[in-house]
C-alpha cells in the first residue's frame, strides 16, 4: 500500500508589488511564497496534540489569560481550542531578542518533531520583480504553488507515495487553487489525490504551525534578498536557519533579480583597472 503525506502551507513574504523598504506605498516584503511542513499521514493526529499542548505551555498565563478575560468582557464564549497565536506576533524581532531561548527551544521541540516522525519542512517562493508594472500578484502566487505540486509530486515518486494538500484559506486565492487542478491532470502530477483543499486556520493546529514557520520563512528570505534593508532580520537566520537548513528537501526562494556587486568585487575590480591603467602609461612613457 502506498505511503501518503499531508502537506500543510500557509503565505510568506507578500503577494503585492515591492519597490523599497523606504518607498511610500509597496515597501511590505520583497518576496512571496508558500511553505510549512509536511507529514506522513499517521503522524498528523499526534502532532496536532503536541502543537496544541505547546501552545498551552507557552501561552496559557499570559496571551490565554488576556484571551479569556477580552471574551468575558465582550459577552462573548472563549473557545481554547480555536484560539490562534500568529507567526508574525510570535516572531518578531522583538520577541527573539527578548525570549531568545524560550523560542529557540520550542521551535527546535516542534522541527525536531516533524522530521523525527518522518517528516520534513517545505517551501517554495520567489523575489518580486522591482518594477509594479512587471508584478502580476495571480501569476506570483500561481507560479509558487504550480511548483510546489511540481516539486513535491518529483519528491514523493521516488518513494511511491501520495500526498494531499491543506492550505490557509486566504482571501483572494480561491481562483488560485482552482487553476492548480489543470497542474494536476494536465501535466501528469500523479502523486497528488485531490487538489489542494483550502481550510480555517482556526480549526487546524497543523495549519497554525505552518503560519509559525512562514513567519521564519518569511523573515530569513527578506534578510537573504536585501540584507541592507532590514539587519535585524540576521537574527533569524543565526538562531533558525541552519536548523531549517537540514530539515528541509526540495526548498528555496528564487531569486532571479541583479545583485549588487559585493564590496570585495568592487575592489578587486578596482585593482584590475588600476594595474591595466599602469601597464599602459609604462607603455605611453617607453
Amino acid at each position: 500500500m502506498a505511503k501518503t503525506y499531508i502537506v500543510y502551507l500557509d503565505e510568506f513574504g507578500h503577494i503585492g508589488p515591492y519597490i523599497s523598504s523606504e518607498h511610500s506605498q509597496h515597501n511590505t516584503h520583497p518576496a512571496f511564497g508558500l511553505g510549512g511542513f509536511v507529514l506522513p499521514i499517521n503522524a498528523v493526529r499526534p502532532f496536532s496534540s503536541f502543537f496544541f499542548d505547546l501552545k498551552l505551555k507557552l501561552f496559557q498565563n499570559f496571551d490565554i489569560k488576556q484571551a479569556k478575560e477580552k471574551a468575558k468582557s465582550n459577552g462573548e464564549r472563549f473557545q481554547l481550542s480555536t484560539w490562534e497565536k500568529k507567526g508574525s506576533q510570535q516572531y518578531s524581532v522583538v520577541n527573539l531578542k527578548k525570549y531568545k531561548d524560550f523560542l529557540i527551544r520550542s521551535t527546535s521541540r516542534i522541527i525536531n518533531r516533524i522530521t523525527s516522525k518522518g517528516g520534513f519542512l517545505f517551501y517554495v517562493g520567489e523575489a518580486k520583480f522591482r518594477d509594479p508594472k512587471q508584478h502580476n500578484p495571480q501569476e506570483v502566487y500561481k507560479s509558487s504553488l504550480t511548483e510546489i505540486i511540481k516539486r513535491l509530486d518529483d519528491e514523493f515518486k521516488s518513494e511511491d507515495a501520495q500526498f494531499l494538500i491543506f492550505m490557509d484559506d486566504s482571501e483572494g486565492s480561491a481562483d488560485l487553487v482552482k487553476k492548480s487542478i489543470y497542474e494536476m491532470h494536465q501535466n501528469g502530477r500523479f502523486q497528488l489525490i485531490e487538489a489542494p483543499m483550502q481550510v480555517d486556520s482556526k480549526l487546524y493546529q497543523t495549519i497554525q504551525c505552518a503560519d509559525w514557520l512562514c513567519a521564519i520563512y518569511g523573515k530569513i528570505s527578506y534578510y537573504q534578498i536585501e540584507p541592507q534593508a532590514k539587519p535585524e532580520y540576521e537574527l533569524f537566520v543565526r538562531y533558525f536557519g541552519d536548523k531549517i537548513a537540514s530539515a528541509q528537501k526540495r526548498s528555496n526562494v528564487r531569486n532571479n533579480l541583479p545583485k549588487l556587486a559585493s564590496k570585495e568585487k568592487l575592489q578587486a575590480l578596482k585593482k584590475k583597472f588600476d594595474d591595466r591603467r599602469c601597464r599602459q602609461l609604462q607603455i605611453c612613457r617607453n
